[in-house]
């Protein structure tokens, strides 16, 4: 008999005779945590009910990958926020136009690295605090830092004209007095009058005869023209800029420091015209290369005779910056005139006088390229060494298809008494 919660009589093993209904069913099931189905127990005592157990309420929250996409868009919010505040809101400041600073100068106010090159050379700083001095300081190498503190209101425009002094102040008492060292369009270094040797009569036949050659004063560029100082340029002519070699897609735009390379002869007069200046020619080359004050012969590398190749970029795979190789200097100064960048010069591929040498390139019309690169080997980058090339050579567009791209860059140089250097030339005026 089926017991369904009365006292057993534990003697007959018979429930007592009496009725006890069932609890009703709980009417809230939210207080069970579990909800399995109602089941039943047969026990000694009969057969015992468990109570229902009903499901938990499913908690869906959520999920954790919108949380992490809110949040990230809120960030992004965030910080364009930031960033349109920043050049929205009207700050109080002043700009300063730092004027006369040689190319490649550097600005500090407060010693923090400050402002932005123009074209034409000035250098912009914006957004400076008002109703304080600040200090102002620019350095560029050669030169001894020049220093002053400026003040200004708001919105306003403070115009600072600086006049760096050379640390090479020396002069050449035999030429007149002229410094060693000028700024005009970049570092130029003086090549006194005076007689050398050209050419020379070991070496390759077109380098023969050596023959005395007269030149009187000029200035000639201490370093090869840069990526950057082409760029100016091309700037503000509209000039069209050089080609990119196949070897490094972004030579041109990612190395400012380094000699622009893959222009064209005329390109080269272009620039060398805009800068006031003009190509030098063969015969200043080879004696600003070879040659020094005092000397009663010629080198045949810039720094001596011998032949050592850690004084030049030679026989490597990238130009360098300009004036990576001090030590390679010729004994005038001048850098970098082995190796890195071939450059044109202002001469055609002629035999010398009382040469007897026959090239079928003589006569052909074809312009000189001195001081090897950094590709060929030493041979190249001798004082003497000369090559003839088409005027229009240069790296052009699909050249980087053909596996191919033009050496050569370019140096300008100036007669000591021309016009356009005589404002650089009076006393106080470098």
């Amino acid at each position: 008999m089926v017991n369904f919660g009365g006292p057993v009589d534990e003697e007959e093993d018979r429930p007592v005779q009496q009725s006890v209904p069932l609890p009703p069913p709980p009417q809230d099931y939210s207080q069970y945590q579990q909800a399995p189905p109602q089941h039943s127990q047969q026990t000694a005592q009969g057969t015992r009910i468990d109570q229902p157990q009903l499901p938990a309420k499913s908690r869906k929250g959520i999920p954790i990958w919108v949380w992490l996409l809110v949040a990230f868009f809120l960030l992004i919010f965030l910080l364009a926020a930031g960033v349109g505040a920043y050049f929205l809101i009207p700050r109080d400041g002043f700009t300063l136009r730092v004027l006369n600073a040689p190319s490649g100068a550097k600005v500090y106010v407060d010693d923090i690295p400050s402002g932005v090159p123009q074209r034409d050379g000035t250098i912009i700083v914006q957004g400076l605090r008002t109703g304080e001095a600040r200090d102002l300081r620019v350095s560029e190498e050669g030169y001894a830092d020049w220093k002053t503190t400026v003040t200004g209101q708001p919105g306003k425009v403070v115009d600072v004209t600086v006049n760096l002094t050379p640390l090479q102040t020396k002069t050449t008492p035999s030429t007149g007095g002229l410094p060693a060292e000028i700024d005009f369009s970049g570092r130029m270094v003086l090549i006194p009058a005076g007689e050398f040797k050209m050419g020379a009569d070991d070496s390759n036949p077109e380098e023969a005869p050596a023959h005395p050659v007269t030149l009187p004063d000029y200035y000639i560029d201490k370093y090869e023209v840069t990526n950057e100082q082409y760029g100016t340029f091309c700037n503000a002519t509209n000039h069209p800029k050089p080609v990119n070699p196949f070897w490094d897609p972004q030579y041109f735009e990612k190395n400012p420091r380094m000699p622009v390379i893959g222009v064209s002869y005329s390109d080269a007069q272009a620039y060398a015209q805009w800068a006031n200046k003009r190509l030098p020619t063969e015969a200043e080359w080879e004696k600003a290369a070879s040659w020094s004050t005092g000397a009663t012969a010629k080198h045949r590398y810039p720094w001596g005779d011998t032949a050592d190749k850690r004084r030049s970029n030679v026989e490597s795979a990238h130009p360098s910056n300009i004036g990576q190789f001090a030590e390679g200097a010729s004994g005038y100064g001048v850098q970098d005139m082995a190796g890195n960048a071939r450059e044109w010069v202002d001469g055609t591929f002629e035999a010398y006088p009382g040469s007897k040498a026959s090239n079928p390139q003589f006569g052909q019309g074809l312009k000189v390229v001195r001081g090897g690169d950094f590709r060929a080997g030493l041979p190249f980058a001798k004082t003497t060494s000369r090559l003839g090339v088409e005027s229009g050579f240069k790296t052009n567009p699909g050249d980087d298809k053909l596996g191919r791209s033009s050496l050569v860059g370019l140096r300008c140089a100036n007669s000591a008494d021309d016009s356009k250097l005589q404002t650089v030339l009076k006393p106080g005026g470098n």
